[in-house]
């Protein structure tokens, strides 16, 4: 498991020397967000899944980290396979007797919470936290939930619905009976509370830490419903502008303006970077106070920016339309400026920790979402425009003009120096902070990202000495030499230590 909690298997290379797949017909397979599987099983009572030995275990990527063998990841995703297919299964046939309710009602319940929400958000907004103040002061718990199987506000509503969208029938139901639109409405920052709102605007830390929870709920919904299956893949590109200006109360919005799911989700790393930039341009930068409002309003957005990172790659990985889509409006570019300002942040001596090892975690999946588009082009360069490098200048001019994205380009633009830049930072995380495992979880995602971008990164800088070019080659040595240190006590099991030198090994192989 590497440090954006994805499941990898080491030294399991199935391509040939042209960088293609050997098995075809495997490389087209859905993939199965094995992660997401076990988020959702690990909701259902623990009785209900004794018969078949419990949940196997998913170390988390905060904590410890556990390198898993071909044959342990075989196990782990074939014992995940059988809950989730039993699960299905027993949702079928209780459905099919009428043991359970009906599940396209709870869909309409479902959407008419969230278009209820979008109509009066700033009412909704003060109510949950008024109930939040309230479960404070009497000791009770804090996460907005309740042992009703009714969702009565929105978070409850949303929380339901990621579990519920699991399911690829009930996505699909919920896409036919117009829900799609409302999830997506929520991403949109200006929905979210009236800003001439005196109550709001008085409590705006806490409003603000509530708005981004309830962002991050849709966007994790978003990516669960999507899971990266085929038949989905266009709903990251449905216009629902319509919708969206139909709850907002503004009159100078651009009715004209299409707005997709991915889009927003874009938008939502565009709008923190205006903000520093008016920030910075009025002197507003320095490190705050530790008040609790503010820490917890940094805390919510850091976990938001993680849960659209994991909408996002929902819509574009094995989707070229999308991730053309992505370069036309220049998401690289928004994605890796974010991240770098992120990264450059200055927290101030009195931050949570906690708040450092978001940031880096959220660098890390970036990061993999862009080596993932990578070798989306690499793996299935059939599904992508090809521009042959002899092509005169008015062919690829032609192309431009008619907002075609290469296959060339869409590498390009992931590859560009900010990111290459970004992959060997992401080599050198601060340890102190993170802690040992989590940084060298860090570093196993940030080699497997060089390997990927190294043949564009190191022609984007064209550095050369004795005629040899020398991109990542001295930041990958330094990983070398401190994970070959047998005998110095830092804990490492001898097997595992080997499958890191050789994993490093590799990169240096194709950086040589």
């Amino acid at each position: 498991m590497d440090a954006s909690g994805a499941l990898t298997i080491v030294s399991n290379d199935t391509t040939n020397n042209n960088g293609k797949s050997s098995n075809d017909k495997d490389s087209k397979q859905t993939i199965k967000d094995y992660k997401m599987m076990h988020r959702v099983m690990s909701q259902l009572p623990p009785e209900e899944l004794a018969p078949f030995g419990g949940l196997p275990a998913l170390p988390s990527s905060n904590g410890t980290t556990t390198k898993l063998t071909a044959v342990e990841l075989k196990e782990f995703e074939a014992k995940m396979e059988l809950l989730w297919q039993h699960r299905q299964d027993e949702l079928q046939k209780m459905q099919s007797d009428g043991s359970i309710a009906d599940l396209p009602k709870i869909l309409r319940e479902r959407i008419e919470m969230l278009k209820g929400y979008l109509m009066d958000s700033s009412h909704e907004l003060m109510e949950l936290l008024d109930g939040r103040r309230r479960s404070i002061d009497h000791d009770e718990e804090e996460d907005g939930t309740n042992s009703s199987s009714s969702a009565n506000n929105i978070i409850e509503a949303l929380r339901d619905l990621e579990f519920q969208l699991s399911d690829v029938d009930m996505a699909r139901d919920f896409h036919t009976l117009g829900g799609w639109p409302y999830l997506i409405a929520l991403l949109d920052d200006t929905l979210h509370g009236g800003h001439d709102d005196d109550d709001v605007n008085e409590n705006n830390d806490e409003i603000r830490a509530l708005v981004d929870e309830i962002r991050a709920l849709a966007a994790t919904t978003i990516g669960t419903a999507v899971s990266n299956f085929g038949e989905f893949r266009h709903w990251a590109l449905e216009d629902v502008s319509s919708t969206v200006n139909e709850m907002r109360t503004s009159s100078n919005n651009d009715k004209n303006e299409k707005m997709t799911a991915l889009s927003l989700l874009t938008r939502v790393f565009q709008e923190e970077l205006d903000q520093r930039t008016e920030a910075m341009a009025g002197g507003t930068m320095a490190v705050e106070g530790p008040s609790h409002t503010v820490a917890m309003a940094k805390k919510s957005r850091a976990t938001f920016k993680l849960r659209a990172i994991y909408g996002l790659g929902s819509l574009l990985r094995g989707n070229p339309t999308a991730q053309q889509q992505f370069i036309l409006s220049n998401g690289p570019d928004v994605l890796v400026r974010n991240v770098l300002g992120t990264l450059s942040n200055v927290r101030g001596p009195t931050a949570d920790p906690s708040l450092s090892r978001l940031d880096y975690k959220f660098a890390s999946k970036v990061l993999a979402l862009g080596e993932d588009v990578v070798m989306d082009v690499v793996l299935h360069d059939e599904e992508y425009i090809q521009i042959d490098e002899s092509a005169t200048d008015d062919v690829k001019k032609e192309y431009a003009a008619e907002g075609v994205t290469t296959a060339n380009q869409l590498v390009a633009s992931f590859t560009t120096e900010q990111w290459c830049d970004l992959s060997l930072r992401m080599l050198a995380p601060p340890t102190e902070v993170l802690g040992e495992m989590s940084s060298r979880g860090i570093k196993e995602r940030a080699l497997s990202a060089v390997r990927a971008m190294a043949p564009s990164c190191q022609a984007v800088y064209q550095e050369e000495v004795d005629g040899d070019i020398v991109w990542g080659v001295e930041e990958v040595k330094r990983v070398r030499v401190e994970w070959n240190r047998e005998g110095s006590g830092d804990g490492l099991d001898p097997v595992y230590r080997k499958e890191l030198l050789d994993l490093v090994d590799g990169v240096l192989g194709v950086l040589q």
